[in-house]
């Protein structure tokens, strides 16, 4: 009976992870694609007729967001399980006189905010980090176009322009001892390729405030096998890849791509995979 119990328990827990499992943005990225971010007061929480929603009331009491700074701010949210009737792991609520740091932007034309995949957060249950309270207080002064980028949700995956089939058919033929390996691309703003390594041929130089990387540095902690060698030198004929730009601004920024080489010493041929 133990067993039993502990088993249900371990697949209750096990759902209630993957459901609401999800990476939560960077507070600057957060910061810079909400409409408003501020600490606030709820004040009011007033239930729909049906029950099925509820509108809630923030009394701000601190804009960080550069804008028109209303002092309330009103939001909709669907109702708790216990008036739906649907149940899951993943269900949250804003509640009359709880103090909230809140990252709002819009979705489906409307004002929102979220828990679980965001940096909003009910600040009696949570706090707020001294580090994201320092990116909150500089926050508008950030420039989305000084900061490299890797695999941020905000922006859209690149490819390259660059015919990369033919060129690997330009690729040496010999016997590798290890013919794969990872590497790690720079392409700039523009996207023109300027620098190839191996996945930990790399340094990045993080700034202090926004703890996003500023600089690439190609800095090999081991020699480089042959295959590496050829394998970069390939690479490097692939020139031009598309722009990679933030989703909500359309700024278009430097960013590290991820590309695996391998040679197929069966068939003689080069490959890759994104």
């Amino acid at each position: 009976m133990k067993k039993r119990i502990l088993t249900i328990l371990t697949i209750l827990i096990s759902a209630i992870t993957f459901a609401c499992s999800c990476d939560i943005p960077k507070p600057i990225l957060e910061f810079e694609s909400a409409e408003y971010v501020f600490e606030g007061k709820v004040i009011s929480k007033i239930y729909a007729n049906d029950s099925l929603t509820y509108t809630v009331t923030f009394e701000i009491s601190k804009h960080y967001k550069e804008g028109d700074n209303p002092a309330t701010i009103e939001f909709t949210f669907k109702s708790e399980g216990k008036y739906t009737g649907e149940l899951t792991a993943c269900d949250w609520s804003v509640n009359k006189d709880e103090n909230w740091l809140v990252y709002a932007d819009y979705w489906k034309e409307k004002l929102t905010f979220g828990y679980f995949c965001s940096n909003s957060k009910p600040l009696g249950r949570r706090t707020i980090s001294k580090n994201e309270q320092k990116i909150l207080d500089n926050g508008n002064s950030f420039k989305l176009e000084n900061y490299i980028y890797q695999f941020e949700y905000d922006f859209n995956y690149t490819k390259p322009i660059s015919d990369i089939d033919s060129v690997l058919k330009t690729g040496k033929i010999k016997d590798y001892e290890k013919p794969f390996t990872w590497l790690k691309l720079f392409v700039d703003k523009n996207g023109n390729l300027n620098s190839v390594t191996t996945h930990t041929g790399y340094q990045l130089k993080n700034d202090s405030i926004f703890n996003l990387p500023t600089e690439f540095e190609i800095k090999l902690r081991k020699p480089l096998t042959e295959f590496e060698k050829d394998a970069i030198e390939l690479v490097k004929k692939i020139p031009k890849w598309e722009i990679k730009k933030h989703k909500k601004t359309n700024i278009p920024v430097p960013y590290i791509r991820h590309l695996s080489i391998e040679y197929d010493k069966e068939k003689k041929e080069w490959k890759y995979e994104l």
